[in-house]
């Protein structure tokens, strides 16, 4: 599928879509990662009606870049970049969940997901689907289609996160882990970070129902 194609499905399916219903007042927040970053894009997507077609016109530049590269540290050293324009894991983790994420960070923290955490990476897709109905779909047919003539391990790491097959974690980043310490919800100096609600985020999947997953509606 296109890009083009990808996008107007995407603004279609939004234009399309009722609304998502009252958020639970029992519904416990999002914490850690999963629930920082849904955060931020959600911040994002909300003073930006274009927000979610550019995440994927960034999701698919990264793709393409990553799957040229002939070594997972390659591949490593990219997204860290790219995701923290440079600046470090410590500096993206002080604004994740309290500031918008601009389309291409918050696309290549996604893909970094993918490759380090992929039963997390689940949980943070389900979560964008939610949050704008067709994103996280498109975003998983966009690693279903990954192929290049870099590093075959992580294109195929890509193609089973976007099939949802289980895989192993093969991808660290920084020799301190600086990102593992992202994703595991940790600061970059340590420490567990205060829960973060992400807007429009309460548990639910676009069914209607509680997800099987950790991010799951508090019990009555």
């Amino acid at each position: 599928m296109t890009l083009a194609l990808i996008a107007a499905a995407l603004l279609a399916s939004t234009a399309s879509a009722g609304p998502m219903g009252a958020a639970d007042a029992h519904a416990a927040a999002a914490t850690g990662f999963p629930g920082a970053y849904l955060g931020s894009v959600s911040m994002a997507s909300a003073v930006d009606p274009l927000y979610g077609s550019r995440f994927l016109d960034a999701f698919q530049v990264h793709i393409q870049a990553v799957t040229g590269l002939t070594s997972a540290p390659a591949v490593a050293t990219y997204l860290e970049q790219a995701a923290s324009a440079g600046q470090g894991a410590a500096s993206l983790r002080a604004v994740l969940g309290a500031a918008p994420l601009d389309p291409p960070k918050a696309s290549a923290l996604l893909i970094a997901n993918a490759l380090a955490r992929p039963e997390q990476f689940r949980e943070v897709l389900d979560g964008l689907e939610t949050l704008k109905p067709g994103l996280g779909r498109h975003a998983a047919a966009i690693l279903r289609e990954a192929k290049g003539e870099g590093e075959k391990r992580v294109i195929a790491a890509l193609r089973a996160a976007g099939e949802r097959r289980p895989q192993g974690k093969i991808l660290t980043y920084g020799p301190d882990g600086r990102f593992d310490k992202l994703f595991d919800g940790a600061g970059a100096l340590g420490g567990e970070p205060e829960p973060v609600t992400a807007t429009g985020y309460d548990g639910y999947g676009p069914n209607g129902r509680p997800r099987a997953s950790g991010l799951l509606p508090a019990k009555l």
